[in-house]
């Protein structure tokens, strides 16, 4: 039931007062766990910080997420929850509460909404490497209006309190388990709020885009989301030696769980504990500092039983259609964080040694660094193409042939980065990891967008608002997006939207994806 109604028939009946001196709604929703009460304004209705399960504290530290508590009365809910515990983080707005007791997700729907309503859904995994991020910083609103959706942003255990494991503990990925919880929170609750539990795309960039393609994996998740929109990352994301700098080897997201359990093992000595029952008594703020330990996603579970892209060769993904993409420079901040020094072309080469040892030489002819703003922008690109964009093609050409499939390339080269900070002079142009969300999202201290910037940012929230609606991103007001087939073709998002061979202009073939 929506409160103010009673409000309005009495400004109706006695003249009501113009829009700009209207107080906002506060609708009221009545859930299975209680009533929630949020606010209407600006052509939308926010509900935040609704528990989706209860507190994960104490003896739940470590457990699958549990069915949230119940409440008496009207719940406010017009403030987002607590992010989950995290280390400072420069996209990360700074003074957030943080909780160990922090999952809860916000709803913002079309003003005015109804149960009868049955919009299609939009749910949103935030990214941040499964160390830091929060659903709650993403303001959706220009998605809800331009599209009639209702989105909901999601917050999960990171970290240590998320992505830990130990021999005494059953599995792992109690983040992962968190976003199931909220998709079937989404399932059984979402048409109270207008929304169509049978038409939900489950959504994400970056740690949420590899969160999002490892649930299609999933069979505990089958059937809680209808498509999925993975945005730079994938199942394939992984970094050779070198490329988060000269002394880091190579990296990969997924790992057995026994290799996680070993590495939660040593935490566990290191801290004086023999057993799960001394971690689960010691304070968050012990365990806080070890966060960064624990960025990665365990397979051989019930939640994830093989390793995705293993998945996805043998076509186990849910057969669901898939809108997915990249910048074009999704490795060059990390570029230039490792390399904090312009590199020299001798430098450049001994990088790409100390990543790809004899094929070297043939990954320098294709990249040369003369082709490039710098060696440095040289060597972002091929760390671009072999870590992130080539992997997304190749799980791509697998999925299309299950599923209607779209892929892009964001390559707006006046976006901004998500720290805020230009990219120096001697990488430009380009277009960093994360660049593109400014263009569908607002946040809280994210820059506007520019004139020049909006009408890009008007097509893209046309093109996902349509598949969210359709599994087709097409519509008669946008130049056409071909489906992703044998054809390589994917759409490429510059100055307005054209067209580009994801092979042919990556080298793809070069990393044998």
């Amino acid at each position: 039931m929506v409160a103010g109604l009673l409000v309005a028939a009495t400004l109706a009946g006695c003249g009501a007062l113009p829009d700009s001196r209207a107080e906002p709604r506060a609708p009221l929703i009545d859930l299975d766990a209680g009533r929630v009460r949020g606010i209407e304004a600006d052509g939308v209705a926010r509900f935040r910080g609704i528990p989706y399960a209860a507190p994960p504290v104490g003896e739940r530290r470590w457990h699958p997420p549990q069915p949230p508590n119940t409440w008496r009365g009207i719940r406010e809910a017009t403030t987002s929850g607590p992010v989950c515990l995290q280390p400072e983080a420069p996209e990360m707005p700074p003074g957030l509460d943080q909780s160990e007791d922090c999952l809860t997700l916000d709803v913002t729907a079309p003003a005015g909404d109804s149960a009868k309503a049955a919009r299609p859904v939009l749910v949103w995994i935030p990214g941040g490497g499964f160390v830091t991020g929060a659903g709650s910083i993403y303001d959706p609103a220009r998605l809800v209006r331009a599209g009639g959706v209702v989105v909901v942003t999601v917050n999960y255990r990171l970290g240590v309190f998320g992505f830990y494991a130990h021999p005494g503990l059953r599995g792992s990925n109690f983040g992962l388990q968190d976003q199931v919880a909220a998709l079937a929170w989404v399932r059984d609750n979402i048409a109270h709020f207008g929304g169509d539990p049978g038409r939900v795309t489950l959504a994400g960039a970056s740690a949420g885009a590899m969160s999002a393609c490892t649930l299609l994996t999933s069979p505990q998740a089958r059937g809680l989301f209808q498509q999925a929109i993975v945005a730079s990352g994938s199942c394939r994301t992984s970094h050779p030696a070198g490329a988060f700098g000269e002394a880091v080897g190579a990296i990969s997201t997924w790992q057995p769980l026994t290799t996680i359990q070993h590495t939660g093992r040593g935490l566990a000595s290191r801290l004086g504990c023999s057993d799960v029952a001394c971690l689960r008594d010691l304070p968050a703020r012990a365990l806080l500092p070890h966060t960064a330990g624990f960025p990665l996603l365990a397979y051989g579970t019930e939640l994830v039983p093989e390793e995705p892209a293993r998945a996805f060769d043998s076509g186990k993904q849910a057969e669901v259609p898939l809108l997915q993409g990249n910048t074009a420079d999704e490795h060059l901040e990390f570029t230039l964080a490792a390399y904090p020094e312009p590199l020299t072309a001798d430098r450049y080469s001994a990088v790409l040694r100390t990543a790809f040892g004899q094929a070297a030489a043939d990954v320098e002819r294709r990249y040369p660094a003369t082709d490039f703003p710098s060696p440095t922008a040289a060597a972002g690109r091929v760390f671009s193409d072999r870590d992130w964009i080539c992997p997304s093609w190749r799980t791509g050409r697998q999925h299309s042939t299950k599923a209607p499939t779209y892929a892009y390339i964001f390559a707006a080269e006046s976006a901004p980065t998500p720290a805020g900070n230009p990219l120096p002079p001697h990488v430009r142009p380009a277009t960093a990891h994360g660049s593109d969300l400014y263009y569908l999202f607002d946040f809280p201290t994210g820059p506007a967008l520019t004139a020049e910037q909006q009408p890009l940012a008007d097509l893209l929230v046309g093109y996902w608002t349509a598949f969210v609606r359709s599994a087709d991103p097409n519509g008669a007001d946008r130049p056409h997006w071909p489906r992703f087939d044998e054809q390589n073709t994917a759409i490429r998002f510059q100055d307005g939207a054209g067209q580009v061979d994801m092979n042919a202009g990556h080298h793809c073939e070069l990393w044998g994806l």
